[in-house]
Formats: C-alpha cells, structure tokens, sequence
C-alpha cells in the first residue's frame, strides 16, 4: 500500500467543461431534493455537512496534509460560507422555488471573472492579449444573467437579490481563495483533504452556535430531517466533487460558475418530464443554452 494516493496530473482541456456540466446537473438534483424536503435550512446544513465529513474522512488518510496553514484558514472560510449560504439558500427554496435559491450564481461568475484576472497575471494578459475573446466571454455572461431573469420573472424581485447577496460575496471569495490553495499539479493530493475541513467546519461549527440557531422551536433531529440530509449529503459529494475539480481545472475559476447556469435550465426539462407545473420561459432557456454553448468553445 503506498503512502499517499499518487495520481497523474489531469491536463485534459476539456475535462473541466465535462466536470462543470456535471456539476450544473447535480445542483439541479440537489435543489429539487432540498425544495422537496421542506426542511429548515439550518439543521439540515449540519446533518448534511456530518454525514459527508464522516464519508471524507477516511479518504483523506491517502495522502499526507499539506502544511501551510493557509489552506486551513481557507477551508475553515469555506466551511462557515457553506453555514451561512446553505441557510439562506435552502429558505430561498422553501419559500418559492430552486431557481430563486440560485440566483447567485450568475452574480457570482461575474465577480470571481472580475477578482480573478485582477488579481492573476496569466488572466489578466490573457485578457489584455485576447480582448475580442474577453468581450465574447462577457456578452454570453451577460446574455445568460439577462435570459435567467426572463426566465421566469416572477422569482426575480430586489427583495431576492439583497437575499442572494451575501452568497455572492462569501461564494465567490471562497472560489478564489480555493483556486490558490489548489492548482491543478496538487489537485489529486488537497481535493478530498480540502472538503473534508470544509464540512467538518461547518457541522462543528453549527453545533457551537446551534443554542443561537433560527427556528429554535423545530426538533434537533427527527427521522425526515436526518433522511432528508443524507440524500441531501450524497448529492453535495458529488456536486463538491465535480465543481472544485472544474474550478481548478478551467482556465479561469468563473468558468466553472457559468456553465453551472445552466441548472435552472435542467430543473425546467427535469418538471416538463415529470408533469409538475413550471411557467418558466423555454425561450429563455433556449438562449441560456446558446449562450454556454458559445461560452464553451469561446474558453476552450
């Protein structure tokens, strides 16, 4: 048995636009199964985040862990983002439905677009060296914000957005911090060492706060809570698995956030299979879908 889990590095060019469609479909799965349970956001973040940690754990023996405790500071950010915007996403959904919880998705590609080729010099020549594939890369950003607000009106208020925000700000420094913790030659090394801290911190976390906890009157456990955070927790492993890889991967970690748009797309093929009413917009839709598809050769 060797020391550590030696695996070559992945330079596949298209493994992270694979890796980020994967990811678009599991966060549809993942806010159907959420919107589903009607549970309150705050305990099941932590079953949820205890029953992955638990599964992390032993995975992350096949490697040793790094030493620069940057990394730690980082992933202990991750874990009190996902408290806080697991929380308010999961109420999103409760109280209107799994686009609105979201919405932050496309605000947030725009501002690690932003942060990131500010703040890395391959990117920002990239940008200066390529300005018509940098103006093509934000004309689909912004065709795709514009066509998820058509798509269904309805969700989109003011009163969602100053929601959303906080998600905005925590999810898309987190995605930055992470991107420098991970390159891709480390990847296979911090990726599973890296979510475990990540749900570890934030079910222990939520088990220190939980006498200040919202909704103090609802039950710490009952068996739909906890059957609903395991099914929540074994699409989340999936979803963290497939968005951080494409995050490291692609050649700017906003990629991975744009192709994950296309997830409300899939939660409106997913209701028109299954029956449920849906008066979102297909046209919408439709440009949402060309608008990746452009994104994607325009990155590739």
């Amino acid at each position: 048995m060797p020391d550590s889990l030696d695996l070559p590095v992945l330079t596949w060019p298209w493994l992270w636009l694979v890796l980020a469609l994967g990811s678009s479909l599991l966060a549809a799965q993942n806010v159907e199964v959420n919107r589903r349970a009607r549970q309150e956001g705050f305990r099941l973040n932590f079953w949820r985040s205890a029953m992955t940690a638990f599964f992390w754990l032993p995975l992350t023996l096949l490697n040793p862990w790094p030493t620069d405790w940057s990394f730690y500071v980082v992933a202990f950010f991750g874990g009190i983002s996902m408290i806080v915007g697991f929380t308010i996403q999961n109420d999103l959904a409760n109280k209107h439905n799994g686009r609105v919880a979201i919405l932050h998705v496309p605000l947030k590609a725009v501002l690690v677009f932003v942060l990131w080729a500010i703040i890395d010099p391959v990117a920002r020549h990239h940008v200066m060296d390529k300005p018509l594939v940098t103006m093509g890369v934000l004309a689909c950003l912004v065709t795709m914000i514009a066509a998820l607000a058509e798509f269904r009106k309805n969700d989109v208020s003011w009163s969602s957005f100053r929601a959303v925000m906080p998600i905005v700000v925590l999810y898309g420094v987190g995605d930055i911090l992470a991107r420098l913790s991970i390159t891709p030659d480390t990847l296979h090394q911090r990726l599973l060492i890296f979510l475990f801290l990540v749900t570890a911190t934030s079910s222990l976390v939520s088990l220190m706060i939980y006498p200040f906890r919202p909704k103090p009157e609802l039950p710490f456990y009952t068996p739909k809570l906890v059957t609903s955070a395991f099914r929540a927790a074994l699409g989340q492993m999936g979803n963290q698995v497939c968005f951080f890889m494409a995050l490291v991967l692609a050649p700017s970690p906003a990629y991975a956030s744009m192709v994950v748009m296309l997830t409300p797309v899939w939660l409106l093929v997913y209701h028109r299979y299954a029956g449920i009413k849906d008066d979102a917009n297909p046209m919408a839709g439709t440009v949402v879908v060309a608008a990746a598809v452009l994104l994607m050769y325009l990155v590739s």
